[in-house]
């Protein structure tokens, strides 16, 4: 690989390796919310990898085939204690989340199949992407919500809504900042 190779594509090619192993995954951060609204630039390619630290190992072996560059024993460490660990690949950081939390499984589980030329690959739903950038609220996630919930009017709105309600308190800045979003965009 040549580092005139773009995110999206280096994305393509560590999520075939990851699937010709059956491993499960989803692309997801800015790749994934070009999917479902409009793309924007990222210096990086996000991947959820939906294995327990038992298949940890297989996971890296896969990003390692595919040409990634990682320190295991360092990543095995960072995802034990940030949920995610850092790899190189292509000259893209790539930062690759573990189930840590109990929305990954969610996340897994509401994943979507895009068919991308005459191949088919995993993002992160829509309503995932939503909720991930409602759980970081940085003034660019706050931009990406709005693009989102313009550009998508079948999203599930109380889904997250639900979602959010189960995390946080309905006085939240965070259920206050989604219900004025909707209520600005309505489907």
């Amino acid at each position: 690989m040549t580092e005139d190779v773009s995110a999206y594509d280096a994305a393509l090619v560590l999520a075939r390796e990851l699937e010709r192993r059956g491993l499960p995954y989803a692309i997801g951060g800015a790749l994934a919310f070009g999917v479902w609204s409009n793309p924007r630039n990222t210096n990086d390619v996000d991947l959820n990898i939906f294995v327990d630290d038992s298949r940890l190992d297989e996971a890296f072996a896969a990003l390692e085939a595919a040409g990634t560059t990682l320190d295991r024993a360092q990543a095995r460490r960072d995802s034990a204690r940030q949920g995610m660990f850092v790899g190189q690949f292509a000259g893209y950081r790539i930062d690759v989340f573990t189930p840590s939390i109990d929305f990954s499984h969610e996340a897994a589980r509401t994943r979507r199949r895009v068919t991308v030329g005459d191949e088919a690959f995993d993002f992160l739903s829509p309503e995932a992407i939503g909720l991930f950038k409602l759980m970081f609220f940085r003034g660019k996630d706050r931009v990406d919500l709005e693009r989102l919930v313009a550009s998508q009017p079948g999203l599930d709105r109380s889904y997250v809504r639900a979602h959010l309600l189960a995390w946080f308190k309905e006085d939240d800045a965070r259920v206050k900042f989604w219900d004025a979003l909707v209520a600005q965009f309505p489907p």
